[in-house]
């Protein structure tokens, strides 16, 4: 699962995000991702008389070289000097937009399994060292979070047997299918013929308990509905894909579904439900820093409010 859609999703605000442009390729895919880390700067070897100063100047200089660094090359530099702590601050500060890094060393353990990399003992030592970063990254996120699964879901991911990662393969490539059928069709009618690869997907991933891939099929399957007015089975679906997204902190399938439900309800005058959902948003913009966001959305809610009026 590659870096996705989180970054694009900051564009497609204000609620009008079910026609928006759709990936061509699964975001959950990556390339093998060991070794990709960054030599922490040296410190002074100069000894300070007092060892106080030392520590001072020791990490006076570890926030000047990370304050140049950010998203993933940040996070590999804190992982390589074994700063948990600053790792779990960097996390906390971006929790929305961490899923794809924390996913990394799970879908680098299952390339390396499907170049049989455990037939020898080399191929087991990178396999164990991948499970081992896994589950620190996802423990440190959680910790930093509070509110996640993100122990959860890498446990299960290296639990899948040879059948299961078939599946997820098969899923995935399923995925991928109904993605290219929505991105190509010209019609709202025409992206109904990706319906049926989206819920093959949503089959192969239920089993696995593989929540992102149930998030993401699920806003995707809600997106068509929405558009070929299926309201109620729009709203059902992405609500399925926003408890299941916010678990993991899926961006893209959180927003999304939030997106639907307040077009839906503006559409059939809910305005209460439609003040709710943009809330939603204007809280995940604040997770995310992103004022300009903030600032869409207050507006849209002081709209709101004029039709609600007083309450």
């Amino acid at each position: 699962m590659i870096a996705r859609r989180a970054a694009t999703m900051l564009l497609l605000l204000g609620g009008v995000c079910a026609a928006q442009q759709h990936p061509a390729t699964d975001p959950r895919d990556v390339n093998d991702p060991r070794g990709s880390t960054d030599p922490r700067t040296s410190t002074d070897p100069r000894v300070a008389k007092d060892p106080r100063d030392e520590e001072t100047a020791g990490v006076a200089a570890a926030n000047g070289a990370y304050s140049k660094l950010q998203g993933d090359t940040l996070y590999d530099a804190l992982y390589a000097a074994g700063d948990e702590n600053r790792l779990a601050t960097a996390f906390k500060q971006n929790g929305w937009t961490i899923l794809h890094y924390i996913d990394k060393p799970c879908e680098g353990w299952m390339s390396l399994l499907e170049r049989d990399a455990d037939k020898s003992d080399e191929g087991k030592q990178k396999l164990a060292e991948m499970q081992a970063r896994g589950r620190k990254l996802a423990a440190i996120a959680d910790r930093a979070l509070g509110d996640t699964r993100f122990s959860a879901y890498v446990e299960s991911f290296y639990g899948w047997n040879a059948d299961q990662r078939k599946s997820f393969r098969e899923g995935q490539a399923l995925y991928k299918q109904g993605e290219a059928v929505m991105n190509e069709a010209g019609t709202p009618q025409g992206q109904l013929a990706a319906l049926t690869p989206l819920e093959q997907s949503l089959a192969h991933s239920r089993p696995l308990d593989d929540i992102w891939g149930q998030s993401m099929a699920l806003a995707a399957i809600g997106r068509i509905q929405e558009l070929n007015d299926q309201q109620n089975d729009a709203n059902a679906t992405m609500e399925q894909a926003r408890q299941l997204g916010r678990q993991i902190r899926d961006l893209s399938s959180v927003w999304d579904a939030l997106a639907v439900r307040y077009e839906i309800a503006v559409h059939d005058s809910q305005y209460q439900a439609a003040k709710d959902a943009l809330q939603e948003q204007y809280l995940i913009a604040m997770d995310l820093g992103d004022e300009k966001t903030q600032q869409t959305v207050t507006r849209q809610l002081v709209e709101l409010e004029k039709i609600l009026g007083p309450h």
